[in-house]
């Protein structure tokens, strides 16, 4: 039985109640017992760190940043969008045939108010077609020059807002925006399956047979950024027949969508970021930004040797590890836009940073952990970093690779577990996905210099 929290574990050392050993280091003992036993809080250590710059991620995302958008104090970000499509296994080819194909109509999906800027700025999107595959390494400042054929297969105006919009409109949770492909590409892909349905196995497949997918670009506008949480390719089908026995036509409607951007295929965000003189200036004075989606993270030393080395020296007797935190004091950045701090961060060995995206692994609270920004009292709150401590105390050696940590911005998702029982019916959620964050532009000064760390455990010297 572990007993973690601090008033409960005081509680069992004034009973002389047990403590399990496993919440000690092996060499020490395995109980607190006594009245010689105390509980140490030690607040003394301090953290360094320098911005180190950015300028490319990959979040491994469906998710598309589209637009463009200058913000005082920021700077200015552009986001277009190279994707695959991963097709459906099954077209409609008993009822419908290519010829029956009224329109391809290419969707780009939002939530509501999932954009920053001005919602009533008009927006020029342009769509092109892939003519060869891309790489897998790709990252956000992937350059499309020769991946694409330069003549338009769609264009589009748009905007955010929804004052003109129909009542249905006006209510939804998401929007819409639709771009006109030509028919006669919708034909070519019916024509792909009809002829070979092999050509739609799977996602790579179809990219290097028949579509090798889109270069959509912002190519009008500069006053907002969209994030799109769906895209596919849809067929319009209508066929006019005259059913036996009778003498009138009638019509057949049907829309299908066949093609969506998916995790199982390659999809990506090419950012363009100029960073503002300001930000600039606050780097070169040597503060400690994060700047997102590219722009600047943070590197940092953990005052981790001194603290092991306090803890041993201070336990002659019998010790337990309570635990181990750190708050970041955080600075909002002044801008007219509303950019604020990311609302979460990583913390990360950095000698595992690539590690972690590339593999899409999960915080193990023991080499990484994040925190939600606590906006109230402008923080970044690390409330559970006692696994580190107590894998730090297991070693003989401590090397500068394991205290030293990047600082990241990411985007957290989670996923609902629903566990039934007899009695009742719960729902927890769990983190799904940690990815460098893209959602829209963030910023904020964290300060290194106020952060408080503190050590917590109990100690029973020997008489």
């Amino acid at each position: 039985m572990r007993l973690r929290p601090l008033i409960i574990l005081l509680a069992a050392v004034l009973c002389a109640g047990f403590i399990a050993c496993d919440d000690t280091v092996s060499t020490i003992g395995s109980s607190l017992t006594g009245d010689n036993a105390q509980i140490v809080v030690d607040s003394s250590f301090t953290v360094t760190g320098n911005s180190v710059p950015v300028t490319s991620i990959n979040p491994k995302t469906t998710n598309q940043l589209l637009g463009s958008i200058n913000v005082p104090g920021y700077g200015s970000l552009k986001s277009d969008v190279v994707a695959q499509f991963l097709p459906s296994t099954t077209l409609d080819t008993e009822e419908f045939s290519a010829e029956n194909i009224d329109s391809l109509i290419l969707s780009f999906r939002y939530n509501r108010g999932a954009f920053i800027g001005d919602s009533v700025a008009p927006m020029g999107l342009t769509i092109y077609q892939l003519t060869r595959q891309l790489p897998k390494n790709i990252a956000s400042d992937f350059d499309p020059e020769g991946y694409y054929n330069p003549t338009p297969i769609g264009t589009k105006i748009y905007n955010a807002s929804t004052l003109n919009g129909t009542d249905k409109e006006k209510i939804a949770d998401y929007r819409f925006i639709h771009v006109k492909l030509p028919v006669e590409l919708g034909r070519n892909l019916f024509n792909a399956y009809s002829e070979n349905p092999d050509n739609y196995v799977d996602g790579q497949v179809f990219a290097k047979n028949v579509f090798p997918g889109i270069y959509a670009k912002t190519t009008f506008g500069s006053g907002r950024m969209t994030l799109v949480s769906l895209c596919g390719m849809t067929m319009y089908m209508r066929k006019i027949y005259t059913p036996e026995g009778e003498e009138k036509p009638d019509t057949i409607d049907a829309q299908h969508l066949y093609y969506l951007v998916a995790p199982e295929v390659i999809s990506n965000n090419n950012l363009t970021y100029a960073m503002s003189d300001k930000l600039s200036q606050m780097l070169d004075e040597k503060r400690t930004l994060l700047v997102a989606p590219t722009g600047s993270e943070i590197e940092m030393t953990f005052p981790i040797k001194e603290i092991v080395d306090k803890y041993r020296a201070d336990t002659d007797g019998i010790a337990v590890v309570n635990g181990l935190s750190m708050q970041l004091p955080v600075d909002s950045i002044e801008n007219g836009y509303g950019v604020t701090p990311p609302p979460y961060v990583l913390l990360v060995l950095k000698k595992d940073r690539d590690e972690f995206f590339a593999k899409n692994k999960l915080p193990d609270n023991v080499t990484s952990f994040y925190t939600t920004y606590d906006s109230s009292k402008g923080r970044y709150n690390f409330s559970n970093m006692r696994g580190y401590v107590m894998e730090m105390l297991s070693r003989d050696e401590i090397k500068p690779e394991d205290y030293t940590f990047s600082l990241i911005p990411v985007q957290v998702n989670f996923e609902t577990l629903v566990s039934d029982s007899y009695y009742s019916t719960t729902q927890k959620q769990t983190e799904s996905e940690v990815l460098p964050y893209l959602a829209s532009p963030a910023m904020a000064e964290v300060k290194l210099n106020e952060a408080k760390i503190k050590f917590t455990y109990s100690l029973q010297t020997q008489k």
